[in-house]
């Protein structure tokens, strides 16, 4: 381009033509594209498969079990007794539904463990009788699981006993 004065004057050196614009426009467009395509997928594996309302029960069913069979005035310790008195009365999945008002579809399960040093884990034997209510979780669907930190009165964990309850 030439200036003469205050004119301008176009020549043949022109900086953009019409097919340059179309093919910045196409790869543009491309990448805007492919971008709102993969962001999704990049997301997706962070996405919850369980979905709100079956975390709620699995964490309902974890604070009734501690509510009901705490020993009083140690938060977070349950009474062997109680506890053992709890597995052995509602041993069946459809004994905790009623016991801890669920649907008949929600499938639960409730097992105490025992951690021992070494971060070992074995289900806690209270009486002889292991702790374990409901049907168990073999990985057929996703499950909302909640763990709590507890003890059993009488010194029964090594290190410390948590209580598993699974929902799904």
């Amino acid at each position: 381009m030439k200036t003469t004065g205050n004119t301008l004057q176009r020549g043949s050196d022109r900086g953009q033509t019409t097919q340059d614009f179309a093919v910045g426009i196409s790869v543009f467009l491309l990448t805007v594209g492919f971008t709102f395509g993969f962001l999704p997928t990049l997301l997706s594996p962070f996405g919850s498969p369980v979905g709100d309302d079956i975390t709620a029960k699995s964490d309902r069913v974890a604070g009734t079990m501690i509510s009901d069979l705490t020993v009083d005035g140690e938060p977070r310790t349950l009474n062997a007794t109680e506890l053992d008195a709890f597995i052995t009365a509602n041993p069946t999945e459809e004994d905790l539904q009623e016991y801890f008002g669920l649907r008949a579809s929600a499938d639960v399960n409730v097992t105490v463990m025992n951690v021992q040093e070494g971060g070992g884990r074995t289900v806690l034997q209270v009486n002889g009788n292991r702790t374990v209510a409901g049907d168990e979780y073999r990985s057929q669907t996703p499950a909302a699981s909640t763990t709590r930190v507890i003890l059993v009165s009488g010194s029964r964990c090594d290190v410390q006993c948590v209580l598993v309850v699974r929902v799904w």
